[in-house]
């Protein structure tokens, strides 16, 4: 068990009925995603990598610079940054297509080598990354645990940004 980072690409017209929910089991039936039956490529899982990734992207485990540390914790909530809907660990993130085409840029920008060298064990586990506790245990494991979704995480992003989607973002356990 654990807490797992989703990326689901959606149409303008897709994001506005998730904009319209007003409960979690709204948004349920809206998200779920059968993934051995999706084959619209409009879904990514990155399992456990998700704050990890964030940390190299940014620098810290929460917040940083956008368009980057919009990646993987979006750039709006749900309901609302004061009343965000709850689904998961963060709530229904999201981002607009023009963010999305941001962040496809930025991460386009970004090499495997720039975001390795941000790769600080020490940092990771202090700032309690999540899976915390296993950055200094496991080391460079631990750096290439992350850099595997990489290239996953960018053409993901330059797919939704090439067909003008909006991206949600969230985690379950």
């Amino acid at each position: 068990m654990g807490m797992y980072g989703n990326f689901k690409a959606v149409t303008s017209e897709e994001l506005d009925k998730f904009l319209a929910c007003s409960t979690e089991e709204e948004i349920s039936a809206l998200l779920y995603v059968d993934q051995e039956l999706d084959t619209s490529g409009d879904y990514l899982e990155i399992e456990k990598k998700w704050q990890g990734l964030h940390f190299l992207l940014t620098g810290s485990a929460h917040g940083g610079t956008p368009p980057l540390s919009w990646c993987v914790f979006g750039n709006h909530s749900i309901g609302g940054d004061d009343k965000p809907i709850f689904f998961g660990w963060i709530g229904i993130r999201y981002l607009l297509p023009n963010e999305v085409r941001q962040v496809a840029q930025a991460l386009s920008e970004t090499s495997h080598e720039v975001i390795a060298s941000r790769y600080s064990p020490h940092d990771m586990d202090q700032q309690e990354v999540y899976p915390i506790g296993i950055w200094e245990r496991d080391g460079d494991s631990g750096l290439n645990y992350i850099l595997c979704c990489y290239p996953a995480v960018v053409s993901f992003y330059q797919k939704a940004a090439f067909q003008n989607k909006a991206m949600l973002i969230y985690i379950t356990s």
